[in-house]
């Protein structure tokens, strides 16, 4: 049987780059932009990573919370936070939807996808199709400062909140968090949208000194 591969939604924006391609989740990413060490140096600066292959998978529903539990996912315990366990992601976003994200070689995503369809009561399957984005460095607040109305500095967007605003017009989810003990804010937003949130991103990290950076300096073996 022949894998389907597809893009990210973000994909078809970054044609016109040098890009090095990957196949991660059956979908092409791109892993490599220019070397490494100036990649890494856009991380400490401005540097934005398409992250949209990563698996996600969405549930709602008074059910939601403990069906969840009974798949072994750890929950947040109160709305709008996340809780990372085991290379497992999970937004609570309300009390009774949640928002799981696997990164590479872990297949929670996949066992929940096969375990709901046996059609546990009162709870109830999100489709997902998302693009996803990996933001970090020094001057990540300059540029949300140009994106969004909300402050995002630590003193108010606390490491474990989960928020849903407008960023560059287009409605997001925002967290900030640590991969691979690096600080970064994580962005996920309509996957339709996905090119047109990578221009603005990538447009204004270029601006603030930095640019892109591909999925490999997060995920070495990728």
């Amino acid at each position: 049987m022949t894998t389907l591969i597809k893009t990210t939604p973000v994909a078809y924006a970054q044609a016109g780059y040098e890009v090095d391609w990957d196949i991660v989740n059956q979908r092409e990413v791109a892993i490599h932009f220019d070397g490494k060490d100036a990649e890494l140096k856009r991380t400490s600066t401005i540097g934005v990573t398409d992250v949209s292959c990563l698996d996600r998978f969405g549930v709602k529903g008074k059910g939601a919370a403990d069906w969840l539990v009974k798949q072994g996912v750890a929950l947040p315990e109160q709305a709008n936070t996340w809780l990372e366990t085991d290379n497992t992601l999970v937004l609570r976003l309300g009390m009774s939807e949640f928002l799981i994200e696997a990164q590479p070689d872990n297949d929670v995503c996949k066992k929940l996808e096969q375990a709901i369809k046996e059609h546990p009561k009162d709870v109830y399957y999100v489709a997902r199709a998302d693009a996803s984005f990996y933001i970090s460095g020094d001057n990540v607040l300059d540029m949300f400062s140009e994106l969004c109305k909300l402050d995002l500095s630590d003193r108010v967007f606390k490491f474990g909140d989960v928020l849903m605003t407008q960023v560059a017009d287009i409605s997001a989810t925002l967290t900030h968090q640590a991969i691979n003990s690096k600080q970064i804010y994580r962005l996920w937003c309509d996957g339709t949208l996905g090119a047109y949130m990578w221009k603005v991103l990538h447009q204004l990290a270029t601006e603030h000194g930095g640019g892109a950076v591909g999925l490999s300096i997060y995920f070495p073996n990728k």
